[in-house]
């Protein structure tokens, strides 16, 4: 086959997924190889989500491209378009560590497509509740928590249910607690109030080697919960004490809860077009009717903005059609914004060469 022209689009794709025609509506191209992410977009067009999904955990794994958001985002739709909540909650906990900010929330994929505002909070799935196990032990729970929450990534402790602790787990715990702060790992706490009455009820005991350890767990809660004042005048009764000076206040900084708050103190950027049609669904060769609406909405002004927020899937067999309906808007002499983009979506009419011929915008991915 002939090489395309200047200006043609190529569309290539990948053994395992449809082939394509030897035309994008009247416009030539040939097979090129496709990066990655947008092969993987590619083989999801044509309704085979498994390779799809196998390509784009690699780009995940893959240290080269170990900034890069666009696959993770990618494997959210993915998972969200089928369904598969266990594998999008766990891919949620990698990207909180990798990128340090709250991955995309779960919005409910096909089973919300009628209705956008049915958005579902994700659960958590790095709580954990510390408390005695059967022989009233807490030391192994304690071991339990650490290797929990290392694996986890991040952390939300609940300490409710510790009634009492004996001056051997508070240094279990201390030593646990100072280890995970000196990682950055992402920690939460529930009931902490608790504890602190319960290690305030032992510091009333005579000061000695073994009864220190209260006090270490002490400073040390106080120190994860960003509590200065209460660290200070612990500092003074440590001091007085034990007739030595007390630990040194250190500054710990969640990840996760400071970038959350750089980003809500961020200015509101600017409301992106206001949008005047909407396609929806799966966009297939059996969508010819959108496709006359939108033809025909086009005519109504100088600049057409599409909403593809409630597009779940766009099917390869129909991109050459819906290429050459948003072709011929534009070469009518109107500006074309298809906008709220999945980045599935965006990915593929991407490798169709559609911002050619439109602006993409991209739904804010947070």
């Amino acid at each position: 086959m002939a090489s395309p022209a200047a200006g043609t689009p190529s569309v290539g794709t990948p053994r395992s997924a449809p082939r394509a025609a030897g035309r994008v509506g009247s416009e030539e191209y040939h097979s090129t190889p496709l990066p990655p992410a947008q092969e993987a977009a590619v083989l999801y067009a044509g309704n085979l989500p498994a390779p799809a999904e196998a390509i784009l955990k690699s780009l995940t794994k893959d240290p080269a491209s170990r900034s890069n958001k666009q696959p993770w985002l990618m494997l959210f739709d993915l998972f969200e378009a089928t369904q598969n909540r266990a594998e999008y909650e766990a891919l949620s906990l990698l990207y909180t560590v990798r990128f340090e900010q709250s991955p995309p929330a779960w919005a409910g994929g096909a089973e919300s497509a009628s209705d956008p505002r049915r958005a579902q909070s994700r659960e958590r799935k790095d709580f954990f509740a510390l408390k005695p196990n059967a022989m009233g032990e807490l030391s192994p729970e304690i071991e339990k928590f650490v290797a929990f929450a290392e694996s986890m990534g991040t952390v939300r402790l609940d300490l409710g249910k510790i009634a009492s602790i004996t001056a051997s787990e508070a240094a279990l715990f201390a030593a646990a607690l100072k280890r995970l702060r000196r990682a950055k790992l992402p920690m939460w706490f529930n009931n902490a109030e608790s504890l602190e009455q319960v290690l305030r009820a032992a510091l009333n005991e005579r000061a000695s080697e073994i009864t220190r350890s209260f006090w270490l767990l002490l400073f040390e809660i106080f120190v994860l919960q960003g509590k200065m004042d209460p660290f200070e005048e612990l500092g003074l009764e440590y001091a007085v004490a034990f007739e030595m000076s007390p630990p040194i206040w250190e500054v710990y900084v969640n990840t996760v809860t400071a970038t959350a708050s750089r980003t809500a103190a961020a200015p509101v950027p600017a409301a992106g077009p206001e949008a005047g049609f909407s396609l929806k669904g799966v966009i297939s060769t059996a969508s010819q009717n959108q496709f006359a609406d939108l033809a025909a909405h086009a005519a109504s002004g100088a600049e057409i903005v599409v909403d593809m927020g409630k597009v779940l899937r766009i099917d390869f067999a129909a991109g050459a059609q819906f290429f050459e309906v948003v072709k011929a808007i534009q070469l009518a002499g109107k500006r074309v914004i298809l906008s709220n983009l999945s980045e599935l979506n965006a990915a593929l009419l991407e490798a169709f060469g559609f911002n050619r011929h439109a602006i993409l915008i991209r739904r804010k991915a947070n």
